[in-house]
Parts: structure tokens; C-alpha cells; sequence
């Protein structure tokens, strides 16, 4: 479940400048909200390299601040268990939560002499550098029509992809009775990331979730992600995807490809699909 600024462990001034992150703890509880943030996208790197996020202009809470301004006795006696940094969208909801370890270091910020700058181990999930393009068109405003991703290729497709499948509202989508029709555009499918982008956006709409790979498809379709079997896939232009699908699946007991194995897991949970 999302935050909310009621959930704060103490009474905060109330701020007119929208934060754009949320410090959140184990429990799920707002330690400090950020304004913005440098080294937030990150270029490819060993995942043993040590990166670092800064957070600017960050209110923190008065249990933050005890912390970070208290002795090393204070702190071992109270440890803050900090665990995201919740990115928010243009409307102020949340859109992603990235894993922090620590804060390494802190300074007063220069913004506000009631806030501070913290220093933040960044977690190996940041986004990429080369996909700022598509994290800054979400940050802007969630999808609103079809096929937005469809201009993306390669790795920027896949982060949209990471995006729609780590959305804090699409992590669980209330069932729509079975017996529905869905129709699924086809058109831009023409790689794995393609497929479960339209499939996502069939059954759930504009940004919507439904699996990012073969075992999550197979979850999805025992219900919780939007849609309960058994139901008809009207799929359109099934051509593009039987071609760019075409990639054998190693170990099957009989030659498939990816394509085939698709069909089969929805004939396997009474998904009648139709090919056009």
C-alpha cells in the first residue's frame, strides 16, 4: 500500500513546493520527502561498484533528524531503517519504489535551512541513463492512450516495461468478471517486451501490467492482475508477433517458440484466443 503524509511519525510545516521523492522505511513509513535528486539515472556498471544518489532538499522527519544529528551511541541505540526512495509522479503519486542501504552522509541545504541534502548508497535497480527519455514521458503523466511505447526500441521498450511492471498502482488490479473480450493490437509486436507491453494494455488499458515474461504471464492469468479466466483475446495483427516470436524455446520436450508458448498458456487457462 502507498504512503500517504498522514503516515508521518511527527507534525511537519506544511510546504508549499511539491516534493518529486519519499523517503520510506521497512514499515512503509514516510521518513522525509525530497524535492529533487542528482545522479538519480546511472550509466551500466558492475553491480559490486559502489554508486551513490544525491537527494536535495529532503524535509525529513523528526525521527530522521534525531538520527542524522545525533551521536554514533544515539544512532546504534536507533537505528533508521530506511529501505525506498519512492519516486512521484507529476501528480504527486507514486510511481516507483528504488531500494536505498544507507545515508553515508548529509549536509543543511542550501534550499532551506529547515531541510537537508543527503548522501544514499544507490540500490543496483536505479535507472538507466539511457532510458531517461522514458522515465521522464511516466514522470511527466501515465499513460493516457495506446501504444506510447510502441516508438521505443530495444532497451528503452524494456524499461518501459520495468516501469509498468514496478508501478505502485499496477502491482495489484482488481478482477473484471470473466466471459469479457479483449483485443490486443498486434501491430507493434515485435519483441518480447512488445508482447507483454499490448497484452498489459489489453486487458488493463494505457500503462496497464500483465506479466513481463512466460512464468508471470502464467501468474497473471490465476487472477489478482485485472482479469479472470476464462475470457477471449481478439488478437490483431498476430503475423508481426509469430514472426518476431519465432525464437525456439531450449529444453521444450518438442520443438516450440516463444510464440507457441504463449498460446499454449493461455489455451492452458481457457483463454480462447483469436488470431487475426
Amino acid at each position: 500500500m502507498a504512503s500517504s503524509l498522514d503516515s508521518w511519525d511527527s507534525v511537519m510545516p506544511v510546504e508549499s513546493l511539491r516534493p518529486k521523492f519519499l523517503l520510506i522505511d521497512e514499515d512503509d513509513r514516510i521518513l522525509g520527502q525530497c524535492l529533487d535528486a542528482e545522479g538519480l539515472f546511472v550509466e551500466a556498471t558492475d553491480e559490486d561498484e559502489y554508486v551513490t544518489i544525491e537527494l536535495l532538499g529532503c524535509l525529513p522527519s523528526q525521527r530522521m533528524r534525531d538520527y542524522l544529528t545525533g551521536s554514533k551511541r544515539y544512532r546504534q541505540r536507533n537505528p533508521l531503517s530506511l529501505e525506498w526512495l519512492r519516486m512521484l509522479d507529476a501528480a504527486g503519486e507514486p510511481l516507483v519504489d528504488f531500494w536505498l542501504s544507507e545515508i553515508v552522509d548529509w549536509r543543511p541545504s542550501a534550499l532551506d535551512p529547515l531541510r537537508m541534502d543527503l548522501i544514499a548508497v544507490w540500490g543496483v535497480d536505479s535507472p538507466l541513463a539511457g532510458a531517461r527519455d522514458v522515465w521522464e514521458c511516466w514522470l511527466v503523466a501515465r499513460p493516457d492512450r495506446l501504444n506510447l511505447w510502441a516508438e521505443y526500441e530495444g532497451a528503452a521498450r524494456d524499461e518501459w516495461l520495468t516501469i509498468v511492471r514496478r508501478d505502485q498502482r499496477e502491482l495489484r488490479r482488481p478482477d473484471r468478471a470473466p466471459g469479457r473480450t479483449c483485443d490486443l493490437d498486434g501491430s507493434h509486436v515485435t519483441d518480447k517486451a512488445g508482447f507483454y507491453l499490448a497484452i498489459g494494455e489489453a486487458i488493463n488499458g494505457p500503462g496497464g501490467y500483465f506479466g513481463c515474461n512466460l512464468d508471470a504471464l502464467d501468474d497473471c492469468l490465476c487472477g489478482g492482475f485485472g482479469a479472470r479466466t476464462p475470457f477471449t483475446l481478439i488478437w490483431q495483427d498476430s503475423q508481426v508477433a509469430r514472426k518476431s516470436l519465432a525464437t525456439p524455446i531450449e529444453g521444450a520436450d518438442e520443438p516450440s517458440t516463444y510464440y507457441d508458448v504463449i498460446l499454449f498458456i493461455f489455451q492452458d487457462h481457457d483463454v480462447a484466443v483469436v488470431l487475426r
